[in-house]
């Protein structure tokens, strides 16, 4: 059985949109044509994309997916469920690292509370009053740097970190922030290293794209925004090294 674009990418629940970017970074081949130049899955396309789709929500970055999807193309599954494993072990080991990291700020904050707590009824604050008191020495910077990709064990000095420090609560909201201004684009392009985006100008507008790249920047200082304004437009350039190419899509898109 085959199926069109759109078909394929309802069952494996992804966008249309990614599938195509799949195929620009050559993680799937190019599918067969139909007479009138659709693009054409067939049921071993839709397996193939689904373990793609699987082991992508497992948190594993493109380019090990890539050597995956190489694996399931020519080895047996027990061979490729190991390699599986492997990421996944190593995706968990990660994960654990920074909930020690969260409990130990957990435990820092309980003390500082405990100490504010003390505060007498009445009368001004001042010297050796707990407010003055509570942290005596910086609360260590613990924002957790979240990996967006598995880069090599011993990155080069001077390399960005790929990684993200925005708490974990406060992510759906600024993904929710970024898809709704994504979706005012009236055009996008792919420039070196990333991508632009054009949108009509409106003061509200402007101040919201500034908002969101400062933000976006403070947790991902990987990104590079530049934002350029002329009569009417309003365009927003983001850039990131090689490496998060896949995190350029996810959040920006690709051209259409």
């Amino acid at each position: 059985m085959t199926y069109r674009i759109a078909e394929a990418a309802e069952l494996v629940g992804v966008p249309a949109t990614t599938l195509r970017y799949y195929e620009d970074i050559g993680l799937i081949d190019q599918p067969a044509r139909t007479g009138n130049g659709y693009r054409s899955y067939d049921d071993a396309d839709l397996a193939r994309l689904r373990f793609i789709t699987a082991t992508k929500n497992l948190g594993i970055p493109l380019g090990d997916v890539a050597e995956l999807v190489t694996a399931y193309d020519v080895e047996d599954c027990s061979s490729v469920a190991h390699q599986v494993v492997e990421m996944v072990a190593t995706r968990l080991a990660e994960t654990q690292e920074r909930i020690g990291e969260l409990v130990g700020l957990a435990a820092e904050l309980q003390t500082v509370s405990a100490r504010l707590a003390d505060a007498p009824t009445s009368g001004p604050c001042g010297d050796g009053c707990p407010c003055a008191t509570a942290a005596p020495a910086p609360l260590a910077d613990r924002r957790t740097l979240v990996p967006l990709t598995r880069g090599p064990a011993v990155p080069a000095p001077d390399a960005p970190v790929i990684a993200c420090s925005l708490d974990a609560g406060s992510m759906p909201d600024r993904i929710s922030d970024w898809q709704a201004l994504v979706a005012q684009a009236v055009r996008r392009e792919p420039i070196t290293g990333g991508m632009a985006l054009q949108f009509g100008a409106s003061p509200e507008l402007v101040a919201e794209v500034a908002r969101l790249a400062a933000a976006e920047q403070d947790c991902c200082t990987f990104f590079t925004f530049t934002l350029q304004m002329t009569t009417g437009q309003v365009r927003l350039e983001v850039q990131a090294p090689d490496d998060a190419v896949d995190v350029v899509a996810a959040m920006f898109g690709t051209a259409a």
